[in-house]
């Protein structure tokens, strides 16, 4: 099936072992699983699903159903558990069924109805494998068995062989459905598994997104070899963002030492380099004098997608390239995985933490549901990294915006349906990062009169959150945000009972990379706009410089 479904809900099992559980469509253990009529697991499927009715996905279903209650009953009375449609964390992927047996992680694709294996599908099962592996923490240390199943496919994988990498991914399998029990058992020969004496599957199905240190040094190793400048395709050779990036490491670093939170706002005029600023950050704050910094990573956050697979696509091309350059084999998939550790969507992050919250949500107030979440040492139940750096933090929803989205269950209503969800979107995410139990920092990128669509926020937003619910928290921001273009000209003046915060020139990019050969155009622009009695000046550097000013009346 295919991987676009984008679906997070719960729903309320009638029998035994059968869960309330926010990354699945239906999961319960194999017994319970094999005796349930299957129109009720399909039933129930359809339910938790309550998004656009598809006929071809809920045929799908029934068939996986079907198929399934006929090939695992070898299996029966063991302790295994089987789950339909798993959400990966963070990654917006969904397998189509996993099924935990003898200390075995199966990922079962389906193409119903095909009788032939295409590579593509074959790559799809395989990324899923490859995705658990590196970024889903109970997957770490287990065998994983990626199996492609075209359901009229009248052939099956013979050769059984874990990869050359030595991950315990198994090479992809393919079967059609007659076969499937039969590759399944071969499987556990191979493996020599014997049955399971604890149930490890309520742990694995909400384990915490956690990049291997594999994958961490391949993305610093991505990053090294291609300049995310080039990207940016700037042509300043005098501009520099390295001041406004030293100085949030400073933060980051004190923040560690100290174990404090801390917020950074960081403002620009527009193309200065917030994004290279985040992703430079994101990179460096993993690695100190070129050792790496397992313990303490950073993730770049945009809810602007075309940005992110703009900057991915072009980050995984260059990094396959140079590597093939260097003899070394690597594919397209395996780039785009490295890039995603440290560059992602903001609203995969946030459903990933939403998962984690009792629901509905009691006394108008925030709180973990402990068997929703994994309590991991001193990362509490945050995400693993420490820093995030959200992307156009300006853009955030407000409270009403987000609670409207929650409650109908997304905007096709095939997301998590939380009824009566009590903040905003910037008092989540900093809600998000204060779950951790020893320290933390946000960086805002923010773009100043950017908030463009109904329902976006503002940096008031942020504002409000920290001086009301997170008075602990640092705060650091660029003394421009005193400017009409950023709350209205109120940041002062809603920071003045804050006795947190620090201002600092280091936290504003004046010069613009996309029109550097005017620096002070972006400052004449605003004096024009404002009635500044400096705009006569500023338009005569700008004169000076050769750069035309066109006004539309």
């Amino acid at each position: 099936m295919n991987n676009i479904i984008n679906q997070n809900n719960t729903f309320e099992a009638n029998n035994g072992n059968a869960t309330k559980h926010p990354r699945c469509l239906y999961d319960s253990s194999l017994d319970d699983f094999l005796n349930a009529n299957g129109d009720e697991v399909f039933g129930r499927i359809v339910k938790a699903y309550h998004g656009v009715d598809l006929t071809n996905t809920n045929e799908a279903w029934e068939h996986e159903i079907v198929i399934l209650q006929n090939a695992l009953l070898a299996w029966k009375s063991e302790n295994a558990h089987i789950a339909f449609e798993y959400d990966i964390p963070r990654l917006g992927k969904r397998i189509d069924v996993v099924l935990m047996l003898r200390g075995i992680i199966f990922c079962l694709e389906f193409k119903v109805g095909k009788n032939i294996a295409l590579q593509a599908d074959v790559e799809q099962v395989l990324d899923y494998a490859l995705d658990l592996k590196n970024f889903h923490y109970y997957s770490k240390d287990r065998v994983i068995v990626p199996i492609l199943i075209p359901t009229t496919y009248n052939k099956t994988t013979e050769v059984l062989q874990q990869s050359v990498y030595d991950d315990r991914i198994y090479n992809p399998l393919v079967t059609g459905i007659d076969s499937l029990p039969s590759l399944i058992e071969s499987v556990i020969r191979n493996e020599n598994a014997s049955p399971d004496k604890v149930d490890w599957a309520k742990d694995w199905l909400i384990s915490p997104y956690k990049p291997t240190p594999t994958i961490v040094e391949a993305a610093r190793t991505l990053y090294e070899n291609h300049s995310v400048e080039d990207i940016t395709r700037h042509e300043a050779d005098d501009v520099s963002t390295d001041q406004t990036i030293d100085y949030i490491l400073n933060v980051i670093k004190e923040s560690k030492e100290k174990r404090e939170k801390s917020i950074c706002f960081v403002t620009g005029v527009p193309g200065a380099g917030k994004t290279l600023v985040g992703l430079d950050v994101a990179i460096k704050q993993s690695y100190k004098d070129g050792e790496k910094d397992r313990e303490n990573g950073a993730v770049y956050l945009s809810g602007n997608g075309p940005l992110v697979a703009v900057l991915t696509e072009a980050l995984a091309i260059d990094n396959k390239k140079k590597c093939n350059e260097r003899g070394e084999k690597k594919n397209l998939s395996d780039s785009r995985r490295e890039v995603g550790e440290f560059l992602q969507i903001i609203h995969r992050y946030r459903d990933n933490m939403l998962a984690k919250i009792k629901n509905p949500v009691e006394n108008g107030k925030l709180e973990i549901d402990p068997d929703k979440a994994i309590k991991m040492g001193e990362t509490g139940y945050g995400e693993v990294e420490h820093v995030a750096i959200f992307d156009e933090a300006q853009r955030s929803w407000t409270h009403k915006r987000l609670a409207d989205y929650l409650k109908r269950g997304g905007t096709y209503g095939n997301k998590l349906k939380v009824p009566n969800f009590p903040v905003s979107e910037a008092s989540f995410l900093i809600w998000s990062l204060d779950q951790r139990e020893d320290w933390a920092v946000i960086v805002c990128l923010v773009g100043g009169g950017q908030e463009i669509n109904t329902g976006e926020a503002g940096i008031s937003e942020w504002i409000e959150a920290l001086n009301t619910d997170y008075k602990h928290w640092n705060v650091y921001i660029s003394n421009k945000l005193n400017a009409i273009e950023y709350a209205e000209g109120k940041v002062n003046e809603l920071l003045l009972g804050n006795k947190r915060v620090t201002y600092s020139d280091s936290l504003h990019l004046a010069v613009s990379l996309r029109s550097f050969r005017a620096e002070t155009l972006s400052a004449f622009v605003h004096s024009l706009l404002t009635f500044s009695n400096d705009a006569p000046l500023l338009y005569k550097d700008v004169d000076q410089k050769g750069v035309s000013c066109v006004f539309d009346a």
